[in-house]
């Protein structure tokens, strides 16, 4: 998994540094916060920031819980803190052994 998790970490990280470095490229005068094309690329580039590190974070929770379905620690958390909900999670049962679905009645 580690080769996933460093991608992935590449990719979000070259995607915002690549946002930033164009954000920056983009400038003008001393009377550029009156200038109503320099408010709206802040406001956008703020946005699209915000968009990446939401990506990143739920991407990184994919991969964490993935990775603990595939050792075999996620059934035991779900059972210990989530035994009076069902849950039942879709893993692809050629590749992750460990389905876990736990009903409590």
């Amino acid at each position: 998994m580690t080769p996933v998790a460093s991608s992935s970490f590449l990719f979000f990280a070259s995607l915002q540094a690549l946002l930033l470095w164009t954000a920056f490229l983009i400038r003008s005068d001393g009377w550029a916060w009156k200038d109503w094309a320099f408010i709206t690329q802040i406001v956008l580039t703020s946005t699209l920031l915000m968009i990446l590190m939401l990506y990143r974070a739920a991407a990184d929770t994919v991969l964490y819980m993935y990775c603990k379905a595939v050792h075999g620690e996620l059934a035991v958390d779900i059972a210990q803190e989530f035994a009076w909900q069902y849950v039942c999670l879709p893993f692809d049962d050629g590749k992750v052994p460990h389905v876990v679905s736990v009903v409590h009645v």
